[in-house]
């Protein structure tokens, strides 16, 4: 700013102007996220991990995550490393977060009944801070899992149909599996 003219002399003219100079503060917080399992059977638990990163130059502050569970899966439990996570709104609030920390958030869910062959993608976004972002790119990850199924079929023949009694017998068992995926755990 400075004094340009004025009606009356100005005995000390050096001091007419002056300026202020300010620093925009940013932090740029990148968000990735993982699946324990990405190919579960219906009825497993599986983990979603999520990792909050602040890569700076400056603090993060009033910094909140959305993470809401996709329709296929239900909530079981969450750990959170700083901050509250609520599971009926999906936001993990963190708060502040200094240049180069990082802050994580782990999200047991079920994966539902009827969810087979079907893929489930849960996307975590970063939803607000104070500080802006110079690289909005990394704001936001995704991770998904397709639930797996089998379709088992057993038949059971026998070599004699009319046997005498004292006559060996075989039975034959053949189970088999029309997919589309493997099975496991088959008893």
């Amino acid at each position: 700013a400075s004094v340009t003219s004025s009606d009356q002399g100005d005995s000390n003219p050096a001091n007419n102007s002056d300026s202020a100079s300010l620093t925009v503060l940013g932090a740029d917080l990148a968000v990735s996220k993982t699946v324990s399992d990405p190919t579960p059977n219906e009825g497993d638990t599986i983990s979603y991990s999520i990792t909050l990163t602040n890569n700076g130059p400056d603090t993060g502050n009033g910094i909140v995550v959305t993470d809401s569970l996709p329709v296929g899966v239900t909530y079981v439990t969450h750990l959170a490393s700083q901050g509250t996570y609520v599971s009926g709104t999906g936001l993990w609030t963190v708060g502040t977060l200094v240049n180069g920390a990082s802050a994580t958030l782990s999200i047991d869910a079920t994966v539902n009944a009827g969810t087979a062959t079907l893929t489930i993608t849960n996307t975590v976004s970063v939803t607000s801070a104070v500080e802006g972002d110079p690289v909005p790119a990394n704001d936001s990850d995704s991770a998904s899992l397709t639930v797996q199924q089998a379709d088992l079929s057993v038949t059971k023949s026998v070599d004699d149909s009319g046997p005498n009694e004292g006559d060996t017998i075989a039975y034959t068992i053949t189970l088999s599996n029309a997919g589309p995926d493997p099975a496991t755990s088959i008893v």
